[in-house]
C-alpha cells in the first residue's frame, strides 16, 4: 500500500507545539488581519482545531483498519514504519488541536448583539 503524508506539512502536523507556539500563532493572526475584538481570531483557532481533529480521526481510522478489519481488502497493508508515521501524525494533530482550543478559550470576545451567537453560544442538537 502506498502512503503519501506529504500533504501534512504544516507546523501543526509535523511536531507537537507548545502553548507559547499557539499564542504566537494567534498574535500573528491578529497582527495580520488587524482583528480588534478577537471574534475572527477565536473562529480561526476553533476552525484550525476542528481541521486538526478531522486529520487525527482520518489517520486513526487508517491505522485501525489497516490489517485489523477483515471486511476490507487491504492488500499488503502498511509497513511498520508507515503505521508509526500515521499514528504519530494522528496523535500530534490531536494534541495540537487541544492547544488551539485552550488558546481560543483564553481569548476573550464580546457578544455581537443580544440573542444567539455562533461563537459564544454554539448550536447543540
Amino acid at each position: 500500500m502506498s502512503l503519501n503524508l506529504s500533504g501534512y506539512d504544516r507546523p501543526e502536523h509535523t511536531g507537537c507545539l507548545t502553548a507559547h507556539n499557539v499564542a504566537r500563532h494567534a498574535d500573528l493572526y491578529v497582527l495580520t488581519y488587524l482583528d480588534t475584538d478577537n471574534r475572527a481570531l477565536v473562529a480561526h483557532l476553533l476552525q484550525t482545531a476542528a481541521d486538526l481533529m478531522l486529520t487525527a480521526q482520518t489517520q486513526m481510522k487508517l491505522f485501525l483498519i489497516d490489517g485489523y478489519d477483515p471486511s476490507c481488502d487491504t492488500k499488503p497493508g502498511l509497513t511498520e514504519a508507515q503505521r508509526l508515521q500515521v499514528l504519530t501524525l494522528a496523535s500530534t494533530c490531536a494534541y495540537n488541536a487541544t492547544l488551539f482550543v485552550q488558546e481560543a478559550q483564553r481569548r476573550r470576545i464580546t457578544r455581537a448583539n443580544e440573542g444567539w451567537d455562533p461563537i459564544t453560544t454554539p448550536v447543540t442538537v
